[in-house]
């Protein structure tokens, strides 16, 4: 009953990862494509060879996408068959939200826009005006031939004018979009950065704390006695049949304690790769928008080769995923006893379940009457481990 009342609490509760890549709202929507003519520019696109990494890469992400979902159902009917590598991925890419529809679609916008933006000639108006006021200073006021064409070719350059005053606006609309495309994705890795920083920090004070550790393994001790009881029937339990019970109960606790503590190790080196990922592509586009921010209006070449490589920087956080981000059967130190396995998995979603809840609907540690304050003489609870103590992953940074 009580499980049931904190389990509703916490489905009530808000997730942190609420605000992040939710659909974009385009400042121009006249500029927004329908979906499926998106669709259409993409296979188009890929028919000439032209974006085809992108287009493949878009299909793969949908495809776990779906393998995500798959495993999410499958794991609600049948949690002891689930793989714990992917159970711990795809978790990760689920909370974090790293990847989804709405980035597919924005890296696809993007090109969309961008190919509109190179399609915007400038060149051949300007040439056409200049070609036209040179003819026209050569010609002869006092000639009515000259004249004549003196007036269509200044009808004529009016209307290159107008057209060149119509680029400019759908050039300042297009690069304008194309900047809040790229601003919605950065501001969202943004997001994905701080959430999986946090995570990480959850995760840690899980660790520290073991709470839901002893409580596992007390469920382990108890299951095993009820277990021998049953066993032994009527006949009363000796002292040995205990002392030996207690050996096992020891080894089963130990063994569990390992193993959560690497799946602890484990998801944190996920939220990493998340982590790390993201903050290298804002750092990818943060330099390129600063270039951008340095060009002049009339240097609309260089700008657009700016935009290029942005565009290419977008393509890059779809196409080269990173391979720890990749489900695989991995051998994670997997027993054949039943009930430290169930344990262990209870143990995944429950760190999972934390990591994913808003900072401020968890308490804080800061509150407790057991933490330990700085110089108390009077403090009798557990020492604070030191840096030789800490168990570290080979790369992973420390400190």
């Amino acid at each position: 009953m009580l499980y049931a009342i904190v389990l509703s609490q916490i489905k009530k509760m808000k997730q942190d990862n609420a605000d992040i890549f939710v659909p974009r709202v385009s400042p121009k929507p006249g500029l927004l494509p329908a979906p499926e003519k998106l669709n259409a520019f993409l296979d188009g696109m890929k028919k000439e060879g032209y974006l085809v990494t992108l287009v493949n890469g878009i299909g793969k992400v949908r495809e776990m996408l779906i393998d995500i979902d798959v495993f999410e159902q499958r794991r609600k009917l049948e949690p002891g068959l689930q793989d714990l590598r992917e159970r711990m991925v795809f978790g990760v890419l689920r909370h974090s939200r790293f990847i989804n529809e709405e980035l597919l679609t924005a890296a696809a916008q993007f090109q969309y826009q961008l190919k509109a933006l190179i399609e915007c000639d400038f060149e051949s108006p300007a040439e056409f005006i200049a070609s036209a006021e040179k003819t026209m200073k050569k010609l002869k006021r006092h000639k009515i031939d000259d004249m004549v064409r003196m007036g269509r070719l200044t009808e004529m350059v009016e209307e290159r004018r107008n057209i060149l005053v119509g680029l400019d606006a759908r050039w300042a609309a297009l690069t304008g979009e194309l900047r809040d495309i790229v601003d919605f994705v950065r501001v969202n890795l943004l997001r994905i950065e701080t959430l999986c920083h946090k995570s990480i920090v959850v995760l840690v004070e899980i660790g520290l704390e073991k709470k839901k550790e002893n409580d596992l393994i007390e469920e382990i001790r108890e299951q095993f006695l009820q277990e021998l009881k049953s066993a032994t029937g009527v006949r009363q339990l000796t002292d040995g049949d205990l002392e030996k019970a207690k050996e096992i109960c020891d080894r089963l606790a130990k063994k569990l304690s390992e193993m959560i503590r690497d799946d602890q190790y484990s998801l944190s080196w996920i939220y990493e790769v998340v982590h790390d990922r993201a903050k290298g592509i804002v750092a990818e586009l943060d330099g390129l928008l600063d270039d951008l921010a340095r060009m002049k209006a009339e240097e609309r070449r260089e700008s657009l080769l700016l935009y290029q490589k942005i565009g290419q920087v977008l393509i890059s956080l779809i196409v080269d995923f990173p391979a720890g981000l990749r489900p695989g059967k991995i051998d994670l130190g997997a027993t054949r006893n039943a009930h430290l396995m169930e344990k262990r998995r209870d143990m995944i979603d429950h760190l999972l379940d934390q990591a994913g809840l808003e900072r401020r609907e968890r308490s804080d540690r800061r509150a407790r009457q057991e933490r330990r304050k700085a110089k108390d003489p009077n403090y009798s609870g557990p020492e604070r481990r030191i840096n030789t103590e800490r168990r570290t992953r080979a790369g992973r940074r420390v400190g």
